[in-house]
């Protein structure tokens, strides 16, 4: 399978771990400034882990050959700041083609 066209990954993001002090505040980190992805508005209903129904905001399309940085860990959890507004990471689906990853579609909300 090719890799998803650089023309179609038109879009930039941050991609921000989270953390909790002591008073329960979210505090946000940079972890990555993800370029050449892709962010599609969605209405997918999906389940969670704790067997909850979710309906997604947003997918976001992190292909391996040409987004970057490469090397990104993804968890469900961190939150995705894209044109003003934040998202969190919901589901993260890993695509394969024949052999090995071709890219990382995650659900946002």
């Amino acid at each position: 399978m090719k890799p998803i066209p650089k023309k179609l990954l038109i879009h930039h993001a941050k991609l921000m771990a989270v953390t909790m002090d002591e008073w329960q505040s979210e505090t946000l980190s940079t972890v990555a400034d993800l370029k050449h992805i892709r962010i599609e508005p969605s209405s997918k209903l999906v389940t969670d882990k704790q067997n909850r129904q979710i309906t997604l905001s947003a997918v976001l399309f992190y292909d391996l050959r040409n987004s970057t940085p490469k090397n990104v860990e993804f968890s469900p959890g961190q939150k995705i700041v894209f044109g003003g507004k934040e998202y969190t990471v919901e589901t993260i689906e890993l695509i394969y083609d024949d052999k090995k990853l071709h890219h990382y579609e995650l659900g946002l909300v």
